[in-house]
């Protein structure tokens, strides 16, 4: 699929008379923090019904590749007891996993990432101490870095940049960071990533969450320096190449966003977020063809998630300014069913009336 044409278009950052008197509710950018949530998401439940062993405890964690960087592809983890049999899960889009509702016990943790990597075992005990029926139990932490197979060559004259494991103050700095974005502290985060930068400039991972903290922040050129700098430690990862995307589109630099949003795609292709992100560009572009293409695709990998509700409102803007109207009325009455309660419920609901009285009359 060829989407270079979208080079050939107007640049132009408005839109017709019509397209503002019609649809400018349309155009309405969701908030930056929905967007970069995309970058902290926690661990994946297996399935928030799955009662796991029987316990309250907890098992989750983060995996790396050896060079330090948080995994950003799928893997398979398996937890593993003699009493409760075997669990499975997959790592999410930053390597977080875990395992919720276990008892006491002794437990094995298997992480296959693939077959260029090795393995990872970990052993994991869970002692219980006399609690309270309403204790809220323990939460193991693991930080697991893979290695590579001994069979897996690296090409002749290639270095990596990054050492085989980050030193353990700074990773200690960066997972107190993580714990107060959960608890909603940015300014203590921030002086937590620059402690673990401080110890390990390298740390791609720190870089790419100092920059997601800044986006929200919106202190943009502090946040696009920070992604830059994990970029070009780690070319190859899909996380900060999709977060700087994404600045991009916040900052209106549709053309540039669309080239980076492009390489991101390459590295995750069913990346929901990517597909909206690179659509919502397009659409700013004028290029509806090809902003129709990513959209619908984010719509399939959204799975009836928040980019794949976003993108049914942005293609029933795509729609109408291809005189589709009677497509448009349809995303955008998916859009409703999926959020009935969105903020622009009413004038959506008032714009799908006014879609079906000309869709009648033509």
């Amino acid at each position: 699929m060829n989407f270079s044409s979208w080079k050939t278009l107007p640049r132009n950052d408005y839109f017709s008379a019509r397209w503002a008197l019609r649809c400018a509710c349309l155009m309405v950018f969701a908030t930056l923090v929905a967007g970069v949530a995309q970058a902290q998401i926690g661990g994946i439940d297996s399935d928030p019904g799955d009662p796991g062993s029987g316990g309250k405890n907890t098992i989750k964690g983060n995996v790396y590749y050896p060079g330090g960087r948080r995994l950003d592809i799928r893997a398979k983890v398996k937890l593993r007891s003699l009493f409760g049999g075997e669990q499975f899960t997959l790592t999410d889009d930053n390597g977080a996993f875990s395992f919720r509702r276990q008892q006491s016990g002794t437990y094995t943790l298997i992480v296959d990432a693939g077959r260029e990597y090795e393995l990872a075992t970990e052993n994991v005990d869970i002692i219980e101490p006399a609690r309270r029926r309403d204790s809220p139990g323990m939460v193991i932490n693991l930080e697991i870095t893979l290695q590579l197979k001994k069979t897996v060559l690296q090409p002749v004259g290639t270095v990596s940049a990054l050492p085989s494991k980050i030193p353990e103050a700074a990773m200690n700095f960066y997972t107190q960071a993580l714990e107060a974005v959960k608890s909603g502290d940015q300014k203590k985060a921030l002086e937590l990533l620059d402690s673990a930068l401080k110890v390990f400039p390298q740390y791609v991972a720190a870089l790419n969450e100092k920059g997601v903290q800044l986006m929200r922040q919106k202190d943009l050129n502090k946040a696009a320096e920070a992604l830059n700098a994990a970029i070009k430690l780690a070319p190859e990862a899909f996380t900060p190449r999709l977060n700087y995307g994404m600045l991009l589109v916040q900052t209106k630099q549709y053309p540039k966003a669309v080239d980076e949003l492009y390489k991101a795609l390459k590295l995750n292709p069913a990346s929901a977020t990517g597909h909206l992100y690179i659509g919502r560009a397009l659409v700013m572009l004028n290029s509806f063809d090809d902003a129709e293409k990513f959209l619908l695709l984010a719509v399939r990998y959204g799975n009836d998630k928040d980019e794949a509700i976003e993108a049914h409102r942005y293609l029933g803007a795509v729609y109408i300014e291809k005189k589709n109207v009677a497509r448009a009325a349809q995303e955008l009455e998916k859009y409703l069913a999926l959020s009935p309660n969105a903020k622009d419920a009413k004038s959506i609901g008032d714009l799908i009336k006014q879609l079906r009285t000309s869709a009648k009359s033509n």
